[in-house]
């Protein structure tokens, strides 16, 4: 059965940013500006389903940004009023006020954990990839968190040819902020692994900050004691799922989420969810998990995802989740 345990959920499509490499700018055709509210997590994330499943919620979109939700902090403050499970943020940090940030930062616990997303060390470096960005309210708004909240703050970077020359500057500068972490993350999008960014990416760093893996890889940096803890469940499952066709699904392990996007449609993982041409047939299959027309515990429940959904015959399956590259710590990472 799917690993129920974690969800990671697109709670808003919205964003102010224009990141070269999102779906949003690579995939526009059928991209709708949407929120999931507060009643449509009361209505699927009842106090008996939370208590009974789930022990973290991933709030981070294939083509939004959480913190652009209207209702992102209602719902944070609704789940924890029901249990203080673990709670993760990914966000690109602008155009918030620090009224809203302290907010935030009051319905959070030291459980939780906020990801910015950050690839340069001033304002002119990180709009290179996070284009529209603000520095100004992103530095804001980590400091009005640090100042209000016991959560764990990371600084997030991916590692570019801008950029490449300078990440230990960002790690100082994370650390200076009061930050708890630094993470790095070599990608896979660039010319070197998908042809259409070209022979000459001018994104894509030197070898050794690429990814040698289907999926990102990362390293990190822990500035203060509070080391990213593996979740007992997510150990278990992993140490207990048998590999099918070649495929260890990380669906069935959980560290990824299964995924619900800002439609309102759950999907067992993002990467089946994004927009691309390859997903098209996960587009359709979707709809028969709408959880604005049907229960989420019955969604779950259904007899696809012990029939078809085995025979991981999608892309993303065969490359993701393939029992060569899924060991202990990509099945348990974030």
């Amino acid at each position: 059965m799917l690993a129920t345990w974690h969800f990671h959920i697109e709670i808003s499509s919205r964003c102010t940013l224009f990141c070269p490499r999102c779906a949003r700018q690579e995939v526009p055709d059928g991209f709708v500006n949407t929120d999931l509210k507060l009643d449509f997590f009361k209505r699927n994330f009842t106090p008996q389903f939370i208590k009974q499943h789930v022990e973290k919620i991933t709030f981070c979109g294939d083509d939004g940004d959480p913190i652009y939700a209207h209702d992102l902090i209602p719902v944070i403050d609704y789940i924890k009023s029901v249990e203080d499970i673990e709670i993760v943020i990914v966000t690109n940090g602008s155009y918030k006020k620090p009224e809203w940030w302290s907010e935030l930062g009051s319905v959070l616990t030291r459980r939780d954990s906020v990801h910015f997303s950050l690839d340069g060390w001033d304002q002119d470096s990180n709009n290179k990839y996070r284009v529209n960005c603000d520095w100004e309210s992103i530095i804001t708004g980590i400091n009005s968190l640090r100042a209000n909240t016991q959560a764990t703050l990371i600084w997030a970077a991916i590692a570019f040819k801008f950029n490449e020359d300078n990440i230990n500057l960002m790690q100082t500068m994370a650390e200076q902020l009061g930050m708890d972490r630094f993470q790095l993350t070599k990608s896979t999008k660039f010319g070197s692994i998908y042809p259409a960014y070209g022979n000459n990416d001018e994104l894509e760093p030197s070898g050794k900050y690429v990814s040698s893996t289907k999926r990102f890889e990362r390293e990190i940096v822990n500035f203060t004691k509070r080391e990213n803890q593996i979740n007992g469940i997510n150990l278990d499952l992993y140490r207990k799922t048998k590999a099918v066709n070649g495929i260890l699904p990380l669906c069935k392990i959980g560290n990824k989420g299964l995924y619900i996007s800002a439609q309102g449609l759950l999907f067992p993982c993002c990467w089946v969810a994004n927009r691309y041409n390859h997903n098209n047939e996960w587009q359709q299959l979707a709809k028969s998990f709408d959880l604005n027309k049907r229960d989420l515990r019955d969604c779950v429940q259904d007899k696809f995802w012990v029939t078809e959904l085995e025979t991981y015959r999608w892309q993303e399956c065969k490359t993701k989740c393939n029992a060569s590259v899924v060991d202990e710590n990509y099945a348990t990472e974030w």
